[in-house]
């Protein structure tokens, strides 16, 4: 998720996308934030509006790899 894509920014994409999820009973999707802020405050934000995991800009392969093996491999 891209937390500033114009128009609608992730963080409220996220919250939109959460809130559909308790309409099917409980599905989960999980959400990867993007951006190229990496202060607490960000990190924060990112989990408070229900992103699963906070990866920064420039995007290591190798964390981007392992974010996606944990979600595969739940």
């Amino acid at each position: 998720m891209d937390c500033e894509m114009p128009i609608m920014n992730g963080f409220e994409a996220t919250r939109l996308i959460r809130m559909e999820e308790e309409q099917y009973g409980g599905v989960h999707v999980p959400i990867i934030a993007l951006t190229a802020h990496a202060m607490p405050e960000q990190t924060s934000k990112v989990y408070d509006a229900g992103m699963d995991f906070h990866l920064t800009k420039p995007l290591e392969e190798k964390k981007m790899l392992e974010v996606i093996l944990s979600i595969v491999n739940e």
